[in-house]
């Protein structure tokens, strides 16, 4: 929900005022929690919450489960206007898991203010207040995600060596003396670093003198390759990860085509790229010295090493208990969850080589590498896999997605922009059509369109003014598009 950002003093805002004292009234409030698994959060029982600024937040009130995937509460609000989201599971502070995502609702035009909540307001009346889909404006939760089917995987059944007919160890020394990044260890095809035992697969990182390929290093660990490749699908991995300061853990995909010494594909003949042209996805990365925080990251030529391209979020058991750690790939967008609660989105504005070389199959890997800061008390740590899945779409669901997509807003270019900026969009048939644009409070700033328009892709500029021709300040603005039943609602920021 982002309430305290990066540079910010922790405060609670507050949109509500009492000027006078005035009559309660009753508010209900229900939610379609039929579409998500219910959650306990830090509390001792899955639950859901409604929590906002001037609604007991962070922590929020408690609803009741009616038991048809509907939760309801009614309580007793005095007249005023209230901001709250919805909250899956219980949880005592403000930037953490559970909150419906900002997206659905800007999308479906009923986000208000800087931290785009909901909005209520009550004045002497009794009022219900839904019911509303989880994460949506809308009143039914209608399955906007795709349907996949399971194509490949490893359960880690039996006990012994990996399955070497879906695994390959990688232990050749790409350059000849290390591995990139700094890493210290070597990576060997021992079962004292990988092996498969009671239903999970243990890569295990450990501190022993070990000579291969002419070089002797201090640490062993293990770097498996995935003898399957895919373009487009989910992939879900269910982990447990080591703990330690040096100890870097990563459940991560390579282009099938990378040159790359020693590489399973490379030796299969396929290497003919270089990295970061091949694409890079790591669906999880750890670091020990920032316990639990877990990471994900796109590597382009546009943006690589140090990428802008990533997200994450802390996971108070990372290293204790078994998460889910998934990445759905579709040919627009890559989304990266932990146990469903998404925490990074890539859509790039423009897909091109430089953006988007996921157009291609990519490969697995999971491997603990050893970095230079490992602790001189370090002997042993493992990262414990239950399962690796990979899912299609099936053909059904890739359809209905098409054609829900008919009426498109796109995002608009350039974004950030200075002064102007270009919002193009496409109708399937003839609708009359506005376009306005909002400041993060839910003011209007201006139409800028109001016109029938026949079925096809336009564009429209917009100039950064006001409806009065002032130069509107630097920040955040949302766009919004109605053509006949077609909604949709997107951000953009105007710089200095």
């Amino acid at each position: 929900m982002g309430r305290f950002g990066k540079g910010y003093s922790m405060r609670f805002i507050c949109i509500l005022s009492f000027i006078t004292i005035t009559n309660a009234a009753q508010v209900t409030f229900i939610v379609d929690m039929s579409e998500e698994t219910v959650v306990a959060g830090q509390g001792n029982y899955p639950a859901v919450y409604v929590s906002g600024s001037n609604l007991n937040g962070p922590s929020g009130i408690e609803m009741t489960d009616n038991g048809d995937g509907t939760w309801g509460l009614t309580t007793e609000l005095e007249s005023g206007d209230y901001t709250y989201k919805f909250r899956n599971g219980y949880y005592d502070y403000w930037d953490g898991p559970g909150w419906e995502g900002d997206n659905g609702l800007i999308d479906g035009g009923c986000a208000v203010g800087e931290y785009f909540d909901r909005l209520v307001s009550v004045g002497d009346s009794d009022i219900v207040e839904g019911t509303f889909c989880f994460g949506s404006c809308n009143e039914i939760c209608e399955s906007g995600s795709l349907e996949y089917t399971l194509i490949w995987n490893d359960e880690f059944d039996g006990n012994g060596a990996i399955d070497s007919s879906k695994w390959f160890h990688q232990t050749q020394l790409p350059n000849g003396y290390s591995w990139y990044n700094n890493e210290i260890q070597h990576y060997t095809d021992r079962v004292d670093n990988s092996y498969v035992s009671d239903g999970t697969l243990k890569i295990v990182a450990k501190k022993e003198t070990y000579t291969d390929q002419g070089q002797t290093k201090e640490y062993t660990s293990a770097r498996l390759n995935s003898k399957y490749a895919l373009t487009y699908g989910k992939v879900e991995v269910r982990a447990k990860l080591p703990e330690g300061i040096g100890t870097w853990p990563a459940i991560w995909m390579l282009g099938q085509n990378i040159n790359e010494p020693g590489a399973y594909w490379q030796t299969q003949g396929y290497g003919t790229t270089s990295w970061p042209s091949c694409g890079e996805i790591d669906i999880m990365e750890h670091w020990g010295a920032n316990q639990n925080y877990v990471q994900s990251a796109l590597h382009t030529p546009s943006s690589y090493g140090g990428t802008i391209n990533h997200g994450g979020q802390y996971i108070s058991n990372a290293t204790t208990q078994f998460n889910i750690y998934s990445l759905e790939w579709t040919s627009e967008q890559m989304i990266f969850s932990v146990n469903g609660y998404v925490h990074y989105t890539y859509t790039p504005e423009t897909q091109n080589s430089e953006t988007w070389p996921f157009d291609s199959p990519q490969y697995l890997l999971i491997n603990i590498a050893i970095e230079q800061s490992i602790q001189s008390s370090f002997t042993e740590t493992e990262m414990e896999i239950d399962y690796v899945r990979v899912y299609e779409a099936s053909t059904l669901s890739i359809q209905i997605e098409t054609v829900s997509n008919t009426f498109t807003l796109n995002q608009n270019y350039p974004n950030p922009f200075n002064p102007s900026t270009n919002i193009s969009y496409s109708i399937s048939n003839g609708e009359h059509v506005s376009i306005n644009i909002f400041d993060v409070n839910g003011g209007k700033v201006i139409e800028i369109l109001n016109d029938y328009r026949f079925a096809g892709t336009y564009s429209i500029d917009w100039n950064g003014q006001n409806e009065r021709g002032l130069q509107v300040s630097a920040g955040l603005y949302l766009y919004s598009i109605k053509a006949g039943d077609f909604r949709q609602t997107k951000k953009m920021i105007l710089l200095k």
